[in-house]
């Protein structure tokens, strides 16, 4: 029988931030995530990216995500047009989460977003 799924957690509840999750560390993706984190997704433009505040799907905590685009500049993923940009997401969230490696941070989950450029 499937173990159930964990609670909805408040992201904004100041209570949770760095405290043990039931939710074990996984690297995983769903093909819900990229919509579910971009349905409340608050994005600041920085001078080379964007400092990303959100929600992961996964786990639900807030995740503070920091793009630059230097770094994954390579190439266009198929379907993004003009001043569309492919941006890898990963959770980053500072709660703990059994089995987590030392040097990763956040639950293991992970996505794609499109980011477009204001039009001024």
């Amino acid at each position: 029988m499937p173990e159930p799924a964990p609670p909805a957690r408040n992201p904004t509840d100041p209570s949770h931030t760095g405290r043990p999750s039931a939710l074990p560390y996984e690297e995983v993706t769903e093909p819900g995530y990229p919509a579910s984190y971009t349905a409340g997704l608050r994005i600041e433009p920085t001078g080379d990216g964007a400092v990303l505040t959100g929600t992961c799907p996964r786990c639900h905590c807030t995740t503070v995500y920091t793009w630059t685009r230097s770094v994954v500049r390579a190439g266009r993923a198929g379907g993004a047009g003009p001043g569309v940009v492919p941006v890898p997401v990963l959770c980053v969230c500072t709660t703990e989460h059994p089995g987590r490696p030392g040097d990763e941070e956040g639950c293991g989950a992970y996505w794609n977003i499109l980011l477009e450029r204001e039009r001024r």
